[in-house]
């Protein structure tokens, strides 16, 4: 339950700082267009993931309050320029539909964007830890030090020597593997944003969202 609560905690400015933006980036698509919108969109998002990319084991809340906050603004940017856009041109008996059809298409590629993450992560972690593994071994005069205070460490608490260095060993595992975990992540978010910078220029090829039948944004 604490790690739940911990994980909402952490999420939370994102979500508050989208709520805060979504009407304003509706009062900003009737002056702006989706153009602008979307490609700001893009660039806040690709800056938020950059910021995200130097996480480390001693990462605390303050250090990704604010990359959550601009991760939310532009999230709330896209969201609001792309959906618009998308069904500004839509007549109204088939609103229904397409408003259907648009919120699948998005679910499912958002799915597979996930899953392609998760991916990432999974392989990045059991790669960098290998590569970290090649490093720590009885040869290396930093991991004998390490493992020699961590096991007069555990003797000290009570633990026979051979239990000592036993949990010496499972907790220098333990480290090993958070830091390519963290490695991981941090690949995967320098991904993200270059993938929201490589696709940035597409926002261009939307419609400019001023005159026609291009849907306005009431945001009374």
């Amino acid at each position: 339950m604490d790690q739940v609560s911990g994980v909402t905690s952490a999420l939370m400015p994102r979500s508050l700082a989208m709520a805060v933006m979504m009407p304003i980036s509706g009062r900003f698509y009737n002056t702006a267009g989706p153009r602008l919108l979307t490609g700001t969109g893009l660039l806040v998002s690709a800056y938020s993931f950059l910021a995200l990319s130097r996480l480390s084991l001693d990462t605390g809340y303050w250090d990704i309050f604010w990359p959550q906050v601009w991760q939310g603004f532009g999230f709330s940017l896209i969201f609001i320029s792309l959906t618009t856009a998308a069904l500004s041109n839509i007549p109204r008996p088939k609103m229904t539909s397409a408003s259907g059809l648009y919120n699948v298409t998005r679910q499912v590629f958002g799915s597979i964007g996930i899953a392609i993450s998760a991916s990432q992560l999974t392989e990045g972690t059991a790669t960098y830890r290998a590569v970290l593994s090649e490093h720590v071994t009885a040869f290396d005069a930093p991991t004998r030090t390490w493992l020699g205070m961590v096991t007069q460490g555990m003797a000290g608490s009570g633990a026979d020597p051979l239990a000592a260095r036993q949990q010496a060993l499972s907790l220098l595992d333990l480290n090993i593997l958070g830091q390519a975990s963290v490695m991981a992540y941090n690949r995967v978010f320098v991904l993200v944003a270059g993938l929201f910078l490589l696709v940035s220029p597409l926002a261009l090829l939307l419609g400019t969202g001023q005159g026609g039948s291009e849907v306005k944004i009431s945001v009374e």
